[in-house]
């Protein structure tokens, strides 16, 4: 039996041996190198139209720290100084209803987003997609109450929240196509990105820019709270 033990023994040393230490082996993913929202908009910060504004063009945010700081809603419409706006996960461009720009976007497809690399590559019988005023967006509750007592209706009648339609919501002006980049369903609520590549064209109508929602979430942290600060990837298609 001690024969038989030492050599079932002498096998067991011999197998592990042969493996690699455990400390060698790693799974490392690939980084993340895209952007990530500077902080999160949307009725969840108490404004119902929370605009994140940027200009692509020079790299400028407007309304990075707080709603309606720079650019006040309604006052978006004749400046030409922002290409593409956020708001939970509604994109805006300067075009149709939101702005007097000639901006626009047009879907590229699932994917392959390095593959586009220039303007020269994009159809030239493309569709561009303008903004229209038939987005909803969640009020915010302070804005929904406000909204009541302005119209002199009951709160009890007209609950923020109803167990059968979720929060109210109000329309609002946005791109409807980047609408698609996100799919929402729930309760419980659950995003889920189309990993579509999107062209955005400038206010000015000569530049040209890619966009790829990667995340609700900020994938450089665990996801809790984080909602809402989405990643994604944005470069400028030269």
């Amino acid at each position: 039996m001690k024969k038989q033990n030492k050599l079932l023994a002498g096998l067991a040393f011999l197998f592990l041996a042969t493996l690699p230490p455990v400390s060698c082996v790693k799974y490392d993913a690939e980084p993340f190198t895209g952007k990530i929202m500077p902080r999160m908009t949307g009725y969840s910060t108490g404004v119902t139209n929370d605009w994140l504004y940027f200009n692509l063009r020079t790299g400028e945010v407007f309304n990075r720290k707080a709603p309606n700081q720079e650019i006040k809603e309604g006052e978006q419409y004749d400046r030409l100084d922002w290409d593409m706006a956020f708001c939970g996960y509604h994109i805006r461009t300067n075009s149709g209803a939101s702005g007097c720009g000639q901006g626009g976007a047009v879907d590229l497809g699932y994917g392959n987003y390095d593959g586009w690399k220039s303007a020269s590559q994009l159809p030239a019988d493309a569709a561009w997609v303008t903004d229209t005023k038939d987005i909803y967006v969640t009020y915010s509750q302070a804005d929904w109450y406000h909204y009541l007592v302005e119209n002199q209706l009951d709160f009890d009648d007209n609950p923020w929240f109803d167990p059968n339609s979720g929060p109210q919501r109000m329309l609002t002006s946005a791109n409807k196509k980047l609408d698609e980049s996100m799919a929402l369903s729930g309760p419980p609520m659950v995003y889920t990105p189309s990993h579509h590549t999107y062209a955005i064209r400038a206010a000015d109508g000569q530049r040209y820019f890619k966009l790829q929602i990667v995340s609700w979430y900020n994938v450089n942290t665990e996801i809790d709270d984080t909602g809402g600060e989405l990643s994604y990837y944005c470069d400028e298609l030269n």
